[in-house]
């Protein structure tokens, strides 16, 4: 699936949103080995913390659902940025536990601003160098 398409995914999935307080919809697009893509989308919560990025919904719900199925890619996009929309510290964490789940299999990340039109790729281990990591 090209990048565009994923895209186009991410920002249908935004429309979708919780976003009551900040006002700002993110939607997130995962492409798996197979070619499934699943979706996700930013679910706020009065109590702030308690709110889910759409990065960590999307990857969360196509690990509990095809957890024998790699992710490939993961596009990120919001009708509400004029910019690239970028994981959150968060995020990137728990795609680079994503990546260890699949055998360091990395995770081309696309980051699209409201258009579809204006983005970057990643890969998920550059945007964290310094990872958490433990022995």
């Amino acid at each position: 699936m090209e990048n565009k398409q994923l895209i186009a995914k991410a920002l249908e999935a935004a429309q979708r949103a919780w976003a009551p307080y900040s006002g700002f919809r993110v939607g997130a697009a995962v492409l798996l080995e197979d070619g499934t893509v699943v979706c996700g989308n930013n679910q706020e919560n009065r109590a702030y913390p308690l709110g889910s990025c759409a990065e960590r919904v999307a990857v969360n719900f196509a690990r509990a659902t095809y957890p024998a199925l790699k992710i490939e890619a993961i596009a990120i996009a919001s009708p509400d940025s004029a910019v690239p929309v970028t994981p959150c510290g968060g995020c990137r964490e728990v795609l680079l536990e994503a990546v260890r789940a699949q055998h360091n299999c990395d995770i081309r990340v696309v980051m699209a601003d409201r258009t579809g039109e204006l983005y970057r790729e990643a890969l998920a281990t550059e945007l964290l160098p310094f990872a958490f990591e433990f022995k």
